[in-house]
């Protein structure tokens, strides 16, 4: 399924040999190591029968399945499909704790394989594919020089007015959009994939792209960057999660993802281009601190031109797609609960009092009950089931034996459904995550939307700016109401609505 290259880098950057890779063993000697439990595996098949003759099996919600496994078998399951690695599912927070810690020396995880290959075969890429993609070595090597400067608040904190304004434009756009009841009429889902994009172009193109407006024409530049990011998102969920003949023809789907990644890497390299012609004008003790981030890594020792531009272009689908499903789980949980809104409200008002400026970094580190909402909502309906490691040595955990090659998965969407590790887990409970932990401590591998240690996703902290400031400006002007049935999410990749999004949007009084 995947070729994975050992690697010599440990998280700290030390050079170690793969082989020196730590191996626990909890038990004794004298223990004798058990399999790991499991549904019966046939040959060739493997454990596919079972899933395929279960009752409750849906394909768009397989993690019901996974949850009757853990039932029967116990915290930790072995499935194996045909032509995929044999997979361990592990539940419990404190054993995906292990894991991680097994693993920290050399993360390596699947990667997006179509993407991989669709850069492989263009000449533009010169085999090399990106940290979303890459593994081990030349992994390290982008992601060694791009997290400082990506990560670090105060560069993250220098696109906060812009985003702001970008979040006001949105919800001056929503506030047209409404039928006389407040009901928005459009695909609700789709204006927040245009205010998300138009959100994380700030940083991979350093401009407003026009999303928001309303005479757009085809073919103009805003309509062609929108359609190429929402193709190529939507071609690498399907190449991932569907038959994969792309592997052996070129199929239509894997022709839209080399098409729209083509569009998107001559925008970006266009605008890097630019930067570089820029930066070369300024003068030459110009300091860091004077740069944007997509300037910062072209200054970056060791990274080349089209490392920035393979980092600039995996920003625009990256934090498109992903970041719109997040908004829309987060404020359909908000718009059913009434309650959380009023207190998220007091707090709004108290910090941004009547609303006008743009919102300042020492208000937003002031908002805890908006920070709180936002991984109380990744808890409840999580983007994703959970990390993913690619053993790289047989290893011993608890009383079994993992094998080299084997992959673990950390279902740590399960786990936020635990009431063992969330009391009262089925409700949605903001103030659980406020520093006084209301419901008791919360084990720091228990929620974990943006993974973990150096693999957790580089966007990050881009990503909660634009969502805490989208919840801060939405609840502060309007009260959000849902008069429907409950959203239902299909998972393909990652978790994403299903069907229309249809708020009501009431201004506050």
């Amino acid at each position: 399924m995947l070729s994975v290259r050992p690697s010599t880098l440990s998280v700290t950057g030390r050079m170690v040999h793969a082989k020196t890779m730590p191996v626990t063993n909890r038990e004794s000697p004298a223990t004798r190591l058990l399999e790991v439990p499991g549904p019966k595996c046939y040959p060739v098949l493997g454990s596919l029968m079972d899933m395929l003759t279960d009752k409750d099996f849906d394909k768009e919600n397989s993690f019901r399945y996974i949850m009757k496994l853990f039932k029967i078998h116990g915290p930790i399951v072995k499935v194996k499909y045909p032509g995929q690695p044999t997979a361990v599912l592990i539940k419990k927070p404190e054993d995906a704790e292990e894991i991680l810690q097994l693993t920290k020396s050399n993360p390596v995880r699947i990667s997006m394989e179509s993407l991989k290959a669709a850069r492989y075969v263009n000449p533009y890429f010169e085999n090399k594919s990106g940290i979303v993609t890459e593994n081990g070595e030349e992994w390290w090597r982008v992601r060694s020089r791009v997290q400082a400067p990506v990560m670090k608040p105060k560069n993250v904190l220098n696109y906060l007015k812009d985003m702001d304004q970008v979040t006001l434009d949105f919800l001056d756009r929503i506030s047209k959009l409404r039928n006389s009841e407040g009901q928005v009429t459009v695909d609700f889902q789709e204006e927040l994939s245009k205010w998300s994009l138009e959100s994380i172009c700030l940083v991979a193109l350093n401009q407003r792209v026009g999303c928001f407006n309303p005479n757009l024409s085809p073919g103009s530049q805003p309509e062609v960057i929108i359609k190429a990011a929402l193709d190529f998102m939507n071609a690498i969920k399907e190449s991932e999660t569907g038959s994969k003949l792309w592997k052996i023809y070129p199929t239509k789907i894997f022709k839209q993802l080399q098409d729209s990644m083509q569009i998107l890497t001559e925008t970006c390299d266009d605008v890097a281009q630019k930067m570089e012609r820029e930066i070369q004008e300024k003068s030459s003790d110009s300091q860091d601190c004077h740069l944007n981030m997509v300037e910062q890594l072209i200054r970056e020792p060791g990274l080349s031109h089209k490392d920035v531009v393979t980092f600039m272009m995996d920003l625009i689908p990256g934090g498109t797609q992903t970041t719109a499903d997040n908004a829309a789980v987060l404020l359909y949980l908000m718009a059913k609960h009434p309650e959380s809104q009023a207190r998220l409200q007091e707090e709004l008002d108290h910090v941004l009092g009547d609303g006008s400026g743009n919102i300042t970094p020492n208000q937003l580190a002031q908002l805890t009950y908006t920070k709180a909402v936002l991984k109380e909502s990744n808890r409840l309906m999580p983007p994703m089931f959970g990390p993913v490691r690619i053993l790289q040595e047989d290893t011993h955990f608890r009383d079994h034996i993992l094998q080299k090659g084997w992959l673990v998965i950390l279902m740590n969407a399960l786990s936020g459904w635990d009431e063992e590790y969330f009391p009262r887990h089925d409700e949605f409970l903001p103030e659980r995550w406020l520093r006084h932990r209301p419901f008791g401590n919360i084990h720091p591998c228990a929620s974990l939307p943006f993974s973990h240690g150096i693999r957790m996703c580089v966007g990050r902290r881009l990503a909660e700016q634009e969502l805490h400031t989208l919840v801060a400006r939405t609840f502060h002007q309007y009260n959000l109401d849902w008069k429907h049935d409950d959203l239902e999410r299909a998972y393909k990749y990652v978790f994403s609505p299903k069907g229309p999004m249809k708020f009501t949007f009431i201004e506050r009084k």
